[in-house]
């Protein structure tokens, strides 16, 4: 926006410039051309008055270092006059005193010698007038024209001062916007932040406004509703514990085994759902971590739980970002690798400036079926027969996975290899 304020502002200068270009024109100044075509005319009553034998002494005296005069006998080869040269014929006319058909003639030409620029311009004007014996009086004077103001006092004077005025208000206007669309950046990737100052013009001071207004209530709405759920959680756990105790009173072992199973089952499936709806990433600060590092830690962890896990990463790759929460959404897509398919493959890949960051999770198991590449992201889907309820699980990690990623601005798909097998791909933004 900066660039298309300043662009507007050079665009008004010009166009201001060229009106006042074809307002003024070119041509003699006003005074060059009053003060000229009054000594041509002083010179031709002087002439008209004197003896022909003293007409050279009185030209000689007229003549200066901007003007010439000279008699010629015969007719001078007259071409035609343009529309202002003929005006200006016209006005010597009146000077001279002679009626409007009178035979005069002037010719005006610009840029005659080359000039320094910045140094005044100069003219030709020259104009043949018939006199009473039949002879012509020929002047040729040097009158100043009109200078290139807009080049040598508009232009420095003013497009160079304002520029560096024009580019700190924009800077100063268009902060807040930038303050703004940072912000909205941030919130889009799950950060806390600050509400932000209200300052700018009115119209970004009521949008600030409306954005901190906004952030309130989100933030309002996900603390009463973690609140909410931490209370139901609570309240189940309760009558679950008192049911686990009734269980453990059972005598019969047949009978208190698969009944302690499902107890076990759904204090898991209410713990995993608080912690998929609390959403801990948000809660956690975003920090600079090595991406490297985080993917290398997530794999020897599993690697000492047991699991068949390799990792191939380049050097360090900086990354800012909530180290806990993508460390989590990794480890969701490797235990599901390893619980499905026996084992995982991480490979993360640091792509040229500007391009996504790219962690993929490969497994050796027998895939799932297409239509449920991505309704298996959704909260408590299991796809079937591919994945089997006895692997055990409750169909949570793929739906917290994707939440962590996509808070940071991220996406997640998967997709069936060719050669047999799942690819988990994680991108997230540079």
């Amino acid at each position: 926006m900066a660039g298309q304020l300043i662009g507007l502002l050079l665009l008004g200068i010009a166009a201001a410039h060229l009106i006042a270009i074809l307002i003024e024109g070119e041509g003699i100044l006003p005074q060059a051309r009053e003060y000229s075509l009054v000594r041509i005319a002083a010179a031709y009553r002087a002439v008209e008055a004197c003896a022909p034998d003293e007409t050279p002494a009185l030209l000689a005296a007229l003549e200066s270092s901007d003007a010439v005069y000279r008699l010629l006998p015969a007719p001078p080869e007259l071409r035609p006059m343009s529309a202002a040269d003929a005006e200006l014929a016209a006005e010597l006319a009146t000077f001279a005193g002679l009626p409007p058909a009178a035979a005069i003639h002037v010719y005006v030409q610009a840029d005659t010698e080359a000039y320094l620029p910045g140094s005044p311009r100069y003219g030709l004007l020259e104009a043949r007038l018939r006199l009473s014996d039949g002879r012509w009086l020929h002047a040729s004077l040097r009158p100043r024209l009109r200078s290139q103001w807009w080049l040598k006092f508009s232009v420095p004077v003013s497009v160079l001062p304002v520029l560096p005025l024009v580019l700190l208000f924009a800077w100063r206007i268009l902060r807040p916007t930038r303050a703004l669309a940072e912000a909205a950046e941030r919130i889009s990737r799950g950060e806390r932040i600050d509400p932000l100052p209200v300052t700018g013009p009115v119209e970004l001071r009521e949008a600030t406004a409306a954005f901190n207004t906004m952030h309130q209530r989100l933030t309002r709405f996900v603390a009463d509703r973690t609140a909410m759920l931490a209370a139901i959680g609570h309240d189940f756990r309760t009558p679950l514990t008192a049911l686990r105790l009734q269980v453990e009173l059972l005598e019969d072992e047949a009978v208190r085994a698969p009944m302690r199973r499902i107890i076990d089952d759904m204090r898991d499936m209410i713990d995993e759902t608080l912690r998929f709806a609390r959403d801990d990433s948000v809660r956690e600060p975003t920090q600079e971590a090595d991406l490297a590092e985080l993917v290398a830690h997530v794999g020897s962890r599993c690697l000492e739980l047991g699991q068949a896990v390799s990792w191939a990463v380049p050097g360090p790759v900086p990354y800012r970002c909530r180290p806990l929460a993508l460390g989590r959404a990794l480890a969701n897509l490797v235990d599901n690798a390893v619980r499905y398919g026996g084992t995982a493959r991480i490979r993360l890949d640091a792509p040229p400036a500007g391009d996504s960051l790219l962690i993929t999770v490969d497994d050796d198991g027998p895939g799932i079926p297409e239509d449920w590449l991505e309704r298996v992201f959704e909260p408590f889907a299991r796809p079937a027969p591919a994945r089997d309820m006895d692997t055990g699980g409750i169909g949570l990690g793929l739906a917290i996975a994707r939440s962590c990623i996509a808070a940071h601005g991220g996406e997640i798909h998967l997709a069936n290899r060719r050669e047999g097998g799942l690819t988990a791909t994680i991108a997230l933004p540079a």
